[in-house]
């Protein structure tokens, strides 16, 4: 019986060890936007190397000042295979992050958050 427990609970680790994969992007340039009721004011892209770091439950941008979002909750694919999460960052501000597919030729992943008044636009390589 004990053979049998210890070998669920083994299964059962490996498949939720499997399952909560941490992705890494390495970001090439960040572009932010001002919201103006259904348009955003970019500026122009500045070059910055950052490490965005990407799991089930948090997202962290190693920037100047870290960034940090927990997960409320995954909204799946949100079109042309750009995944959105809804989060929270530490001064409790609800944001949308959106994740985008590598680019067929470039290999480029977009990572955009955005908040009701302010957008962010990285671009970058996974790692």
């Amino acid at each position: 019986f004990m053979k049998k427990l210890l070998f669920v609970l083994a299964l059962t680790l490996l498949s939720v060890a499997s399952y909560a994969q941490t992705k890494y992007i390495r970001t090439v340039d960040l572009t932010i936007g001002i919201k103006n009721d259904k348009t955003v004011d970019w500026n122009p892209p500045s070059q910055e190397s950052m490490l965005i770091q990407i799991d089930d439950h948090v997202m962290v941008i190693y920037s100047k000042i870290v960034q940090t979002f927990r997960v409320i909750k995954y909204d799946g694919e949100f079109k042309d295979g750009v995944k959105r999460w809804y989060c929270v960052d530490k001064d409790n501000l609800t944001c949308n992050i959106y994740i985008s597919q590598p680019d067929k030729v470039t290999k480029k992943i977009s990572v955009g958050v955005e908040y009701n008044d302010l957008a962010y636009y990285y671009t970058g390589y996974q790692e």
